[in-house]
């Protein structure tokens, strides 16, 4: 099965609220299929809800606290997934029981699953969404044993990637129950141009390091005239230096980018894909998937 064979289905919904990747490559799969003539239930948290409901997403909201890592932005991301494992694992269990009583309670027929490992049933077909089949090889074998393990609990896996062009390498190599269904970008029907010498910086990634990443672009850059797209403004920022937090408003500034400077998380790489623009791209300190794909591109 693939997105577009989806239709007149009662479709659950849920996406990771680790940053905003998986909110952001959900948009354009979203929209797809409630233009299909399937009806969406959106399991979300406020801020994801006020983001969907910006790109005009018909949807029945249904409201989710999410995960709610913590971290402490010390650039050891392994320290910090061991922080916050036990944690991780009573969500999980939480997150299946939830599923399975919105399932009966709003009649649904498939469960769709943004890399939210309990968010599944075992009524209804579900499908985990991922680009990140197998974890990177820095993660260690522990790790991608538990992640095979929740991620084969689900009934099928639907990769972001293209089985010719990979956008995500080893990570997306093919499993059993697995297909490629290519790539998603709220980016990819619209129309782009370009401004001369007009840098773009795109603010992402969980707490505290979009706060990081905000107080680096802004130091280094601080001479440029420069736009940054940011959740908020984290502290106060030179004259010529823009900062604009509503999405819609700074899409149009992303499409006349001439250059964009951004983490190099999957979403962003997709992004890309469409927009065809330059890009500086800076991983995530110690965040292993980044730190994989930023090698991955080099050696390419």
């Amino acid at each position: 099965m693939i997105p577009v064979e989806l239709s007149q289905e009662r479709i659950l919904v849920a996406c990771l609220d680790w940053g905003s990747g998986h909110v952001s490559r959900s948009i354009s799969l979203l929209k797809q299929l409630s233009k299909q003539g399937n009806e969406l239930f959106i399991s979300c948290t406020t801020n994801q809800k006020s983001i969907f409901e910006g790109y005009e997403i018909r949807a029945t909201y249904l409201k989710n606290d999410g995960f709610q890592f913590r971290f402490k932005g010390d650039g050891n991301f392994t320290s910090e997934m061991r922080r916050n494992v036990w944690h991780f694992f009573r969500w999980i269990k939480q997150e299946q029981r939830q599923t399975e009583k919105l399932v009966g309670k709003y009649q649904i027929s498939l469960v769709l699953s943004d890399h939210c490992y309990g968010f599944r049933s075992k009524k209804v077909l579900s499908i985990f969404i991922t680009h990140q089949v197998s974890l990177p090889p820095k993660a260690g074998w522990i790790a991608q044993q538990v992640h095979r393990k929740w991620m084969n609990r689900f009934n099928e896996i639907w990769i972001m990637d293209d089985a010719q062009q990979r956008l995500a390498g080893a990570l997306s190599n093919s499993v059993p129950k697995s297909t490629y269904i290519g790539f998603y970008s709220r980016f990819q029907d619209q129309e782009t141009s370009v401004i001369s010498n007009k840098i773009v910086g795109i603010i992402s990634g969980p707490e505290p390091y979009s706060k990081q990443f905000f107080q680096w672009i802004v130091e280094k850059y601080r001479t440029e005239n420069l736009t940054l797209i940011s959740p908020k403004l984290y502290s106060e920022v030179p004259n010529n230096i823009t900062v604009i937090c509503d999405w819609k408003l700074g899409d149009a500034e992303i499409a006349s980018a001439e250059t964009i400077i951004s983490r190099n998380g999957y979403s962003t790489l997709m992004d890309l894909q469409f927009l065809k623009k330059k890009a500086v791209l800076i991983p995530t300190p110690g965040q292993l998937e980044q730190e994989y794909l930023a090698s991955f591109f080099r050696s390419k």
